[in-house]
């Protein structure tokens, strides 16, 4: 039986690739908010993982920054439609350990402590 996590991975990894200057908002701060939304949807109903309330401030404060940058539909809809994909994300990841998803997962991670480290929504939580 084949596993679905590495389709889904490679599903990930398209919806997160390079975007235009102009989506400055959704990658990488909305990709952040629902990359830290997925995390804690994830925890809450995971054996393998415990959710803390940071995580969801993480995702807050990651929207507030798309926010501040750009139109708040636009941010909401994508932070909508990537949310259950970085659910899926964790699940491969964690679960499955699947190595492209971990490979999305680390590259995500990295790239969202970085932006975030500029972001004085984000300061704080610091």
């Amino acid at each position: 039986m084949r596993s679905f996590f590495p389709s889904a991975a490679c599903a990930v990894c398209l919806s997160v690739g390079p975007v235009a200057a102009s989506d400055e908002p959704l990658y990488p701060a909305a990709q952040c908010a629902a990359f830290w939304f997925g995390y804690a949807d994830y925890a809450q109903w995971s054996k393998f993982l415990d959710g803390q309330p940071d995580d969801v401030e993480l995702a807050q404060a990651f929207r507030a920054v798309a926010l501040r940058l750009g139109d708040q539909t636009e941010v909401d809809r994508f932070i909508a439609q990537q949310r259950p994909l970085m659910a899926l994300l964790m699940e491969a990841t964690i679960y499955a350990q699947d190595r492209q998803s971990r490979e999305v997962f680390e590259t995500l991670s990295e790239t969202c402590e970085d932006y975030g480290a500029a972001q004085p929504e984000l300061q704080e939580l610091r």
